[in-house]
């Protein structure tokens, strides 16, 4: 059963060490606190991520929320306590769906993959493939294929990519297995693609030496729902973790979803969105900013749209004030200048100390002039 199969493929890396598979031979797993020694590739990498992490602690793009940070960070605990303590965690704030971890410990998550996540289950999913990566020397392995096949790269670009695929799946592998260590439902690792590729703009993209460096998004699904379907502890009592995930997330929910609309990705925002209001948590919020994709992607229809997913926000304790402003906003291109009005001053009551406050007024100021 592939299940069992998974488990018995990576469980070294759980205990004793074990090895990956380099272009010039076996590539032992890290382990904890080692840190590589002398003049070598390894040791260059990282320095180069090192000086990258340094560069990152000052960042503004890095969200310094300490009790959000703790929170990964006790994830990965979770998943892998050996190696714990030599990961550092960064949020950076930026709305891709994606994490990243570097050979150091360097464990990058974006905030796009976080606002995607509905449990604990599935960011745990994407922690463990990261851990992966990081134990196995993925990095490092690349890095020696690309060397002894960069002489030949226009005939051997497809066996790099063939290469990378190959650690894609043994971090899925790795991922899964340590979620179901965990005590994860392990349903909830399928789950995740599920979602990527609910987003994806082509279900086939064409294959490249960058784009197919990973395996396709169904491929990774179909062995995730396989293995989940046999595994030993499907329909046990397994954790989820709904509840603590979004009590994390409810901190800076708000802007998330500011960023995510201000992608303009509009058709992708729309997956978004449409999946998040169907789990049901903080509908006056998202209805708000399904109402902002609308209008700022502005053709006539989504005007119509927009009015509608405001006053649905508005019908939830959790709807933002600036959701009048925005029924404002809309009402004034139509040209119901009535509408308008009633809504920019129910902002302007909602919200007294606006930043906008100034500006909404010459607005009312104008559509009350006569004509």
């Amino acid at each position: 059963m592939r299940g069992f199969l998974v488990f018995a493929l990576v469980a070294p890396l759980l205990g004793a060490c074990a090895t990956g598979r380099g272009p010039t031979g076996p590539v032992a797993d890290l382990r904890p606190a080692e840190s590589p020694s002398g003049n070598t590739d390894e040791a260059g990498m990282w320095m180069q991520t090192e000086r990258t992490e340094t560069r990152m602690r000052i960042s503004t793009a890095v969200v310094h929320d300490p009790a959000l940070n703790d929170y990964i960070h006790g994830l990965v605990c979770r998943l892998s306590a050996e190696h714990c303590a030599a990961i550092r965690v960064y949020v950076v704030r930026d709305p891709a769906f994606m994490a990243s971890m570097g050979p150091t410990g360097l464990l990058k998550v974006h905030t796009g993959l976080l606002l995607r996540m509905a449990n604990e289950a599935q960011l745990s999913f994407v922690l463990g493939h990261e851990i992966g990566h990081y134990v196995r020397r993925h990095s490092l392995q690349r890095w020696e294929d690309f060397k002894a096949k960069s002489t030949y790269l226009g005939l051997e670009a497809e066996s790099i990519a063939e290469f990378s695929r190959v650690n894609e799946r043994e971090a899925d592998q790795i991922g899964y297995t340590l979620l179901v260590k965990a005590g994860y439902d392990p349903r909830e690792a399928a789950r995740v693609w599920e979602a990527m590729l609910a987003e994806s703009p082509s279900k086939n993209p064409p294959p490249t030496l960058f784009i197919g460096a990973h395996p396709s998004t169904a491929e990774r699904l179909a062995n995730l729902r396989e293995s989940a379907a046999t595994a030993a502890t499907t329909g046990a009592d397994l954790r989820i973790g709904r509840d603590e995930y979004l009590a994390q997330l409810k901190r800076i929910r708000h802007w998330l979803l500011d960023d995510e609309v201000g992608r303009r990705q509009f058709k992708q925002t729309q997956v978004v969105m449409r999946r998040l209001i169907e789990e049901g948590d903080g509908l006056g919020d998202l209805h708000f900013h399904a109402g902002e994709m609308h209008r700022r992607r502005g053709a006539p229809e989504d005007l119509t749209t927009a009015i509608s997913e405001y006053r649905r926000a508005l019908d939830f304790p959790d709807a933002p004030p600036e959701a009048y402003r925005s029924l404002g906003i809309v009402y004034a291109r139509r040209g119901d200048r009535t509408a308008a009005r009633d809504a920019f001053a129910r902002y302007l009551e909602k919200r007294p100390t606006a930043e906008d406050h100034e500006l909404i007024e010459r607005q009312l100021a104008d559509l009350e002039a006569p004509r």
